[in-house]
């Protein structure tokens, strides 16, 4: 009990010290690229890479922990590499070389993600899990919040606000990898079930015609939603031109109305449904490019902001509900994987198309009329196919 103890503390520490480390950062990594000259196009990519290795990539990261039976050293070399990598981050000044670098951390950091929840599986006992499930993913929303807070309120003081951030962040970061030092790999066998093949995955997937329709519908939302990534970026940097603090604002306001939101509105979404709560909080993202793309000003961005906080709350319950119910115990984590690399895919190829378009329109008719066009085709995509999850099964 005692070794689990332990161990369950440096899992509250790497929460913290992560959460510390995102917050000083991930709000302002596609605004700096902005910031530095970057092209539609190429913010574009940045957003695309980032979402593919978020999505795309954690399941063959999964895959080879589990084949080599190793949590702890993959968490903590993984960490420190991406941790270290804003040393260059912060004084590189070309729009390419960051954009090369940012790319190559999102990747190098993805490598933890999956590994670090099946670890807390292996290391908290089964009675105090969803505790402490709750209580990390709690206080590290907390703590992202105070850091993104604190590093804008510091912009104000007159001190840079990017490197400030991302300073924050390589010294968080490197913290939250030694947690782990000098932990113990948990007792587990190293087992690779030969059942378990990319042919035998596809045919069952196929084969289960809930879970196919919903990831067809779901995936073409999200090509269209991540159309709008690289407007957003865009509209924030060179057309209203926001501050620093501006930008920690909007981040912020939208992570307390879906921290909020999140612990109050389970209950409404239970009552809803979850086809008709998930097609109906998808659908209503379709007002975030709207507002961007016609009526762009920092209120106007802050109350569409507190909007999609909450929607995107509902939206995390509504997909776990969901889930939960279409798959089998059995076949959950296989089915979640395969959800997670095709959204990683499909926000990759829209983000691109997105950052792409907007480069190609602004030539021809200026930057006012490529936004509107580009962003007034992601909110018609995410309204059609946002109410087209009411077709799925009840």
């Amino acid at each position: 009990m005692a070794a689990a103890n332990g161990r369950i503390k440096r899992l509250y520490a790497r929460s913290i010290l992560s959460s510390l480390s995102g917050g000083a950062s991930q709000p302002f990594i596609a605004v700096y690229a902005a910031v530095l000259g970057a092209t539609s196009s190429q913010i574009g990519f940045l957003h695309a890479v980032n979402n593919l290795a978020a999505s795309a990539l954690q399941p063959l990261w999964g895959f080879l922990s589990d084949k080599r039976g190793s949590r702890v050293r993959p968490i903590l070399y993984s960490t420190l590499i991406s941790s270290l990598l804003w040393v260059p981050i912060l004084v590189v000044n070309d729009p390419l070389f960051y954009i090369a670098l940012v790319g190559a951390q999102f990747i190098i950091a993805s490598v933890s993600a999956p590994i670090y929840t099946a670890l807390i599986g292996e290391v908290v006992p089964l009675a105090v899990r969803s505790v402490v499930m709750a209580t990390l993913n709690f206080w590290g929303q907390v703590g992202s919040i105070i850091s993104t807070f604190s590093v804008g309120f510091g912009s104000l003081l007159g001190l840079p606000g990017y490197q400030l951030g991302f300073a924050i962040a390589a010294v968080a970061g490197v913290l939250s990898a030694l947690v782990f030092w000098g932990m113990k790999e948990p007792h587990r066998p190293k087992v690779l079930s030969s059942e378990l093949t990319v042919q035998y995955v596809i045919e069952h997937i196929i084969a289960s015609r809930q879970f196919l329709r919903f990831t067809i519908i779901s995936n073409v939302y999200g090509f269209y939603m991540s159309i709008a990534w690289p407007g957003f970026t865009i509209t924030m940097t060179r057309v209203l031109e926001l501050s620093f603090f501006e930008i920690a604002i909007l981040s912020i306001v939208s992570a307390v109305s879906g921290l909020i939101f999140s612990s109050i509105g389970r209950g409404v979404f239970e009552k809803l449904g979850d086809v008709r709560s998930l097609a109906y909080c998808r659908a209503s993202l379709a007002s975030l490019p709207v507002v961007y793309a016609y009526i762009p000003s920092f209120e106007s961005l802050l109350l569409i902001d507190i909007v999609a906080g909450m929607v995107n709350a509902g939206i995390n319950i509504s997909l776990l509900l969901y889930i939960t119910r279409i798959t089998s115990v059995e076949d959950r984590g296989t089915f979640t994987a395969v959800y997670n690399l095709l959204q990683g895919v499909a926000f990759f190829f829209g983000s691109v198309v997105g950052g792409q378009l907007l480069q190609q329109l602004e030539q021809s008719m200026g930057l006012a009329d490529a936004l509107r066009i580009t962003l007034t085709i992601s909110a018609i995509g995410r309204l059609v196919f946002g109410l087209l999850h009411n077709q799925l099964s009840k």
